[in-house]
């Protein structure tokens, strides 16, 4: 009985995932309360399995999700129309520089303070991975089409590592959500730049 309550629970949770990326590409809003129950779900999870940096990054999630409700308006048309940063270097520098401090952390705590972080045998990757993620979600909170280029990086590097995992007889579960939010992705960055094209061509107008 608890299996199948584990498997239906997962499912759920997944669905509820890869909803939030479908919701924020559409531009709607309630992409940001899922993405507070997804967290706060996520957040007691890697909590329980001690894997402190995940759920770190978790709590980041809830409380930009909460901004994504305060920020976004009701009408869908009015979230996808912003681009804070008209240089795509700049937020994967922000990229860089937030892994970098990151993997610091996590080494220093580990070495110096024997506090485990990170459970990781590529703990490079699985700090740049957060990175990306961290600096995506503070993109699409302020409506940047800039999110979704760390969004497709994630997804690049996700698909590999999910090969991988299934090719030493691990689950196609990851492998799968990263196929999904790969596709949601590429849909969220076309809807994304239509509208600011349509919106700067109103602007001409």
């Amino acid at each position: 009985m608890d299996n199948i309550l584990n498997i239906i629970f997962t499912t759920l949770l997944i669905a509820a995932q890869i909803a939030t990326v479908y919701l924020a590409a559409r531009g709607n809003r309630w992409t940001w309360v899922l993405s507070i129950i997804t967290g706060v779900t996520l957040c007691y999870n890697f909590f329980t399995e001690t894997l402190y940096l995940s759920f770190a990054f978790q709590v980041y999630s809830i409380l930009a999700s909460i901004g994504g409700v305060l920020i976004w308006k009701k009408k869908e048309s009015d979230n996808r129309r912003t681009i804070c940063w008209g240089n795509p270097v700049w937020p994967l520098l922000s990229v860089v520089a937030l892994t970098a401090a990151v993997y610091f952390i996590v080494y220093i705590a580990l070495h110096r303070f024997g506090v485990q972080l990170l459970d990781s045998k590529q703990p490079l990757i699985d700090c740049a991975i957060p990175a990306l993620q961290a600096v995506a979600t503070f993109l699409m909170v302020r409506k940047d089409i800039n999110a979704w280029i760390c969004y497709l990086i994630c997804d690049a590097i996700y698909i590999p590592l999910g090969i991988i995992s299934v090719a030493h007889g691990g689950s196609y579960k990851w492998f799968f959500i990263s196929a999904c939010f790969l596709a949601t992705a590429t849909y969220g960055t076309i809807n994304f730049i239509k509208a600011y094209r349509l919106s700067k061509q109103s602007k001409e107008q």
